[in-house]
């Protein structure tokens, strides 16, 4: 790989270079005809010939070929020359204007030769001090080493995790969802007979799903999936771009993955799995896997296979008659006439259009198991929605994670607002678990299996999948592997099958034992919010599923707060609120996400300076470490653009005037502290740079921000 990158690196140098001689080249030829022509010009006394000489001579020049310029048609400005020698309305000051208009088109092409050779010294620049590995197009989260010792230290607490087994009590488990799924009700007794059932039907290896089920069509789904995982890079990405527009290899690799899949009961891995850390725009590392393309291919489809049959399961059990309980209790008959009275509704007592059933759709439909897909081949965005892949975007199915999760927070604000206007407290809790994947033990997922009627061969299939051998990339290939005994590859299908439908088992246990108080996870990120009452039931629930399960909760994400209505606001003084978490069993701590904080006396979400500042000094090492313009604006694009926009919360009218004039403040505070010698800010120093390196002053704004397709600097 490093051989092709230089490779690669060394070809571009050299077409660059050869560019820049022609452009040289064609630049002086231009500039000693345009000096020619000009001086020509000058000589003549006339003003209608001096017009004329540089309209005739300005075609002859050898310049950059240009669309026609809507601003300046020289075939009417020729036209309006040879008439002034007839027509006394045509004035000199209307010839001197055309004379003028025409050397500033001249002078402008002499700017378009200076700003392609500043380009292509940029491309030499970058081509010489920093390769272009990666330049398949990825943008490259972790391209500047920083935090050498933070990354050992996240080794090895993963390598903790994952190669040391823990054993959890499969019968306590089994017991505690035969009380949550079993013991709830006969509705739920029978919607359990059916899942089980229908579970049983879909394991038959005679199946529409598993036999034979590659074709050209499907191949290529599953390459289109792994590429939007982001666990394969640089060649194996071009590799694999390539098998997607070759129907010939399609078709072959049909057959083999049909032979597979047919043989899956004899299925191993051959080799170990190479993980390869990287580290996250939120300065921690993570941990992905790179497998044989084969081994890729034939899993993908399995697990997304996997993936799309277990929701429409689940939502058929939670869709089911007298299964999940509701939230809000329907209205009393004197509640109903009294609205019926007052409103003159005749249908007092439908819920269609009320809060509670557009709450209760909205958790359905977009939150309850939100990392499984709606359909087999779903196309989604990843975590950090990068608007770099606007184009990838507009394809899109469904909302990115990102986006979603930020949707939920609208949603807690506007409940927020909606409670305290009519004198009601809210308690709002927050968590999530610490090292989800790599902490999850495999004793726990196959309890949850063998209750929900997995067979012994898929059991089998999926134990053999989990327990990968791994070796590290940056290890030494003779150095000992390891085998994971605990948690799941992150970023691929078999993490959000298991995952998903381990925690399936914590929304239902919180819908049937906290009187229907919906638990809003996303993932492992988990959101609760109702009354006081509520809440500490729900949270108990979450404890008592934690220990079961031998999780454990993450407490630096761990936290609630409690909002009350506008005339209690006293009540908030300092000790007050901790006493009632206490009182009730909610967690301590505050209410966070990315660089917001939940504010209890406005109900709102506020941006914490501390934690930006943090980031700040990250940005600049990040930058400082960048050896071309290219990684810079790259950088900047990164982290300085999308990674603060995207985690100081998205503006909403929930969120009022004041969260936009923050994030506002806050852009400003992270330039004025990165270029303080720069009052205009990051365009201004892009500026100096390149007039430093390259020699070149009077820059146009417009030559940093060009459109986002064409690779500009973004200003927030």
């Amino acid at each position: 790989m490093a051989a092709s990158s230089e490779i690669l690196s060394q070809t571009l140098s050299s077409i660059t270079s050869i560019k820049l001689d022609q452009l040289q080249k064609q630049r002086d030829a231009y500039e000693t005809a345009k000096d020619a022509l000009i001086s020509a010009a000058d000589k003549e006394t006339d003003v209608r010939k001096r017009a004329k000489t540089l309209l005739d001579g300005r075609d002859k020049l050898p310049s950059i070929k240009e669309a026609s310029n809507p601003m300046l048609s020289a075939a009417n400005l020729k036209r309006f020359v040879e008439q002034a020698a007839f027509d006394p309305s045509v004035s000199e000051v209307l010839l001197r204007e055309y004379e003028e208009a025409v050397k500033k088109e001249l002078n402008m092409t002499s700017n378009k030769y200076r700003f392609a050779s500043v380009y292509g010294q940029m491309v030499n620049e970058w081509t010489k001090k920093t390769g272009v590995e990666g330049g398949d197009g990825v943008a490259k989260d972790d391209f500047v080493p920083v935090g050498r010792k933070e990354m050992h230290e996240q080794r090895k607490t993963w390598e903790e995790f994952v190669f040391a087994a823990k054993e959890t009590d499969k019968d306590a488990i089994k017991q505690y969802l035969e009380d949550v799924f079993v013991g709830s009700s006969k509705d739920c007794q029978r919607a359990l007979a059916d899942l089980r059932k229908n579970f049983k039907d879909l394991q038959d290896s005679k199946h529409s799903n598993w036999s034979h089920p590659f074709n050209e069509k499907v191949v290529k789904g599953c390459i289109e999936g792994i590429l939007r995982s982001n666990n394969v890079t640089g060649e194996k990405r071009s590799t694999l771009r390539d098998f997607s527009n070759n129907s010939v290899v399609l078709q072959e690799i049909a057959d083999v993955l049909n032979m597979r899949i047919e043989a899956r009961a004899s299925w191993t891995w051959e080799e170990p799995v190479v993980v390869e850390q990287r580290r996250a725009l939120n300065g921690k590392y993570r941990f992905f896997v790179d497998e044989d393309l084969l081994h890729s291919l034939l899993l993908e489809y399995i697990f997304r296979t996997w993936a799309t049959l277990i929701r429409q399961q689940f939502k058929h059990l939670v869709d089911s008659k007298g299964v999940w309980k509701p939230d809000t209790r329907p209205m009393s008959k004197q509640d109903a006439r009294r609205r019926q009275f007052f409103l003159d509704d005749k249908q007092s007592l439908s819920s269609y259009g009320s809060v509670a059933e557009n709450r209760d759709t909205y958790f359905k439909d977009e939150i309850l198991l939100d990392h499984l897909p709606l359909e087999m081949w779903e196309i989604r965005g990843g975590y950090d929605d990068s608007s770099e892949a606007d184009a990838d975007k507009e394809q899109d199915t469904r909302d990115a994670p990102l986006k979603v999760v930020q949707g939920l927070m609208h949603r807690l604000e506007s409940d927020i607002l909606v409670q305290r206007h009519l004198g009601n407290e809210l308690s709002v809790i927050r968590s999530d678990f610490r090292w989800f994947g790599p902490g999850l033990p495999h004793s726990s997922i196959f309890a949850v299996m063998e209750f929900f009627g997995f067979n012994e061969e898929w059991l089998d299939f999926f134990k053999r999948v989990l327990e990968a051998p791994i070796r590290f990339k940056e290890d030494p290939t003779d150095t000992a592997f390891g085998v994971r005994k605990r948690g799941v590859p992150i970023s691929s299908t078999i993490s959000d099958v298991v995952g998903e439908s381990v925690l399936f088992c914590l929304d239902f246990a919180v819908n049937q034992k906290a009187d229907g108080t919906p638990l809003y996870r996303l993932h492992d990120d988990m959101w609760l919010w109702g009354t006081m009452e509520k809440c500490s039931k729900a949270w108990k629930v979450v404890t008592e599923f934690t220990e079961v399960l031998g999780l454990s909760l993450n407490e630096e994400k761990t936290g609630s707060a409690i909002i009350l209505p506008k005339n209690k606001k006293a009540d908030l003084e300092s000790g007050k609120e901790d006493t009632a978490k206490t009182s009730h069993n909610l967690p301590s701590g505050p209410i966070t996400w990315g660089f917001l904080e939940l504010n209890p006396s406005t109900g709102h979400f506020e941006i914490d300076e501390a934690k930006v500042d943090k980031h700040i000094d990250e940005l600049r090492r990040q930058l400082a470490a960048c050896q071309s313009m290219f990684d810079w604006v790259q950088a900047w694009n990164i982290y300085g653009d999308r990674f603060f926009t995207n985690f100081f919360g998205r503006p909403a009218a929930c969120n009022g005037r004041a969260h936009v004039d923050s994030m506002l403040a806050m852009f400003a505070r992270i330039q004025q502290k990165l270029f303080p010698d720069h009052a205009a800010g990051v365009g201004a120093y892009v500026k100096d740079m390149i007039s430093s390196r390259f020699g070149i002053s009077s820059i146009p704004d417009g030559y940093l921000f060009f459109p986002h397709l064409n690779g500009r600097s973004r200003s927030p």
